[in-house]
């Protein structure tokens, strides 16, 4: 083997694992999105309770300009950069619960139009995730499956295809397996 051919050998290797590392910080970032789909879901109804339990009063912060985000930086005491973070956790809840209701009627209307089997899965992810439930506790599988007359590992394949949808929906381009 000669310096040339090494050196080639060296270059394939090296991209080669360039790539594999690529690949592998995508898939990830997809794994993120799915996890953090789900836990979106999981806990929905009480960023639902959350948003409507803060102070809807103060709607001049969604009118944050340069000085204000300035004047976050350097808070004046404890707290003051306690209320701050309270303010900050309310305005960024309500965005969230906003985006996932939005989402959600998306969602629902392209379910709806590509038939019974998406419309079913819509179904499920509502009735498990998004509809006021006793003791605000999600349904199982086995409750939700006896419910809508389902085997339970049809369930569980709706809400796992019904998750990956939404994290489109949830996470734009990031939601997607590329």
């Amino acid at each position: 083997m000669d310096y040339e051919e090494a050196v080639k050998i060296g270059v394939r290797e090296g991209i080669k694992y360039i790539k594999e590392q690529e690949y592998h910080k995508t898939k990830k970032r997809y794994d993120r999105r799915l996890r953090n789909t789900r836990m979106l879901l999981k806990h929905y109804r009480n960023l639902k309770i959350h948003d409507k339990l803060a102070d809807k009063s103060n709607s001049s912060v969604y009118e944050n300009n340069a000085i204000d985000i300035l004047d976050d930086i350097d808070p004046i005491n404890d707290e003051e950069q306690y209320i701050q973070a309270i303010s900050r956790t309310r305005i960024r809840t309500s965005i969230i619960v906003g985006h996932i209701n939005k989402s959600m009627e998306y969602y629902k209307a392209i379910c709806e139009k590509d038939g019974n089997i998406k419309k079913r899965r819509y179904d499920i992810i509502k009735y498990m995730y998004l509809e006021p439930t006793k003791d605000n506790i999600i349904p199982t599988y086995e409750e939700t499956a006896e419910y809508f007359n389902l085997n339970v590992r049809t369930v569980g394949r709706d809400i796992r295809q019904g998750i990956e949808d939404l994290s489109i929906l949830f996470f734009g381009i990031d939601g997607i397996k590329l």
